[in-house]
């Protein structure tokens, strides 16, 4: 502000220096502000729907709600209110040479640097907390699994707990009235890299997890894809987490565009966000469709016909389906390759004593869920009564 000659018009006068050969303009310039919007709304409804569907599928199934619950809402409620920041202040998403020096100095604009500080962290890392705690609820079964998700899940609290701190003994004011601190705050952006880097590889640890134990469990190939890729959903996450990587280190090296990268961050940030919470809904969406309330209802109905109807046709016109011969008793037996393979797989289960994830009780498999009788949501819907898991003693 010293800098800056008395009398001169904020408003009119660029907040940069445009690079040779670039005019600033004030008035209708290169902005992100619409892809913001865009993309944040899109999020904005695809996570809602999957809160609601996870909300929805905890009443109609009528078991307690598990921390994993209590995590994901509160990531949701915290990445939804830094998403409403970054959309309120979308007049500066442009170069710095294109935004007038007034609505960097406004005390809004102060206010929103360290509001979306405080809130980034928080609201990624509960949403990411949530899906270790979903595994934990699934998969506690196998004390080897138990300890990487508690490792994974303290990893997590300091990665995203030792930002608030930081963020308040750098960005606090200290003995003025400015709201924020820019000089001391600047330092942080050491912390972003390696913060972004750190998130990389618990996205990575994520996606991994649960595969060395989905590997065990005896599934008929069409469940198995199934399962695979609904955990493989995590893999959005490393996306996510990599382009607001870039980002990071572009902000890092390129501080005379301060502005234009940063808005490209706060996009990947709100994504990374919104897929850990979509990502860690993803078994309420099949335990919600599973239920019975919306599996017998008409409409439930109608469109499985329809699906069903295509399926039979089409497997009548595909010649690989192909007769197999099963010897009995009473002579030879013909019987469509795959048509009672998840039977024929739970009775191999039953006779190999491996235990039905669906028929261990609680206080055995899952004390964490706190759910009464067997515990028909331990996987939430997505593995059926076919997947079935080593007993604990056999997988040490």
């Amino acid at each position: 502000m010293d800098q800056i000659p008395p009398g001169t018009d904020l408003t009119k006068t660029p907040a940069g220096k445009p690079p040779p050969g670039v005019d600033s303009n004030l008035v209708d310039p290169p902005s992100l502000a619409t892809a913001t919007h865009v993309v944040t709304t899109v999020m904005i409804i695809l996570a809602s729907i999957f809160v609601l569907i996870r909300l929805s599928s905890i009443i109609l199934s009528g078991r307690r709600t598990a921390w994993d619950d209590y995590t994901c809402f509160i990531g949701f409620v915290l990445i939804t209110a830094f998403a409403g920041l970054v959309m309120a202040f979308t007049n500066v998403a442009r170069h710095v040479w294109d935004i007038p020096l007034s609505y960097l100095l406004a005390p809004s604009y102060l206010r929103f640097i360290f509001a979306q500080n405080i809130l980034q962290a928080p609201a990624v890392g509960f949403a990411k907390a949530s899906i270790l705690l979903l595994y934990l609820r699934i998969f506690s079964v196998k004390p080897k699994m138990r300890y990487a998700i508690y490792a994974g899940l303290i990893f997590t609290g300091i990665l995203y707990g030792v930002h608030l701190p930081l963020v308040i003994g750098f960005c606090v004011p200290r003995g003025d009235s400015k709201i924020i601190d820019f000089d001391s705050c600047a330092k942080l952006t050491v912390w972003g890299p390696v913060q972004g880097f750190l998130a990389m590889l618990l996205d990575v640890y994520i996606f991994i997890l649960p595969f060395p134990v989905i590997n065990h469990l005896k599934l008929p190939p069409g469940k198995r894809v199934g399962v695979y890729v609904l955990f493989g959903t995590a893999i959005c996450g490393i996306v996510a987490s990599t382009l607001a990587e870039v980002y990071r280190f572009k902000q890092w090296f390129n501080r005379a565009d301060l502005n234009w990268h940063e808005a490209k961050l706060f996009i990947c940030i709100i994504v990374e966000g919104y897929i850990a919470v979509i990502v860690g809904s993803m078994p309420a969406l099949a335990a919600f469709f599973r239920s019975p309330a919306v599996s017998n209802s008409s409409l439930f109905k109608y469109v499985r016909s329809h699906i069903s109807t295509h399926i039979f046709h089409t497997s009548h016109t595909n010649p690989s389906a192909k007769p197999s011969k099963t010897s009995g008793s009473s002579g030879t037996k013909r019987s469509y390759t795959g048509t009672n393979s998840a039977t024929e797989s739970n009775e191999h289960l039953r006779d190999e004593k491996f235990s039905e994830l669906n028929d261990i009780p609680t206080s055995n498999a899952n004390a964490y869920s706190h759910a009464t009788g067997p515990n028909r949501d331990i996987e939430e819907g997505i593995i059926e009564k076919s997947v079935a898991i080593k007993q604990s003693q056999q997988s040490l």
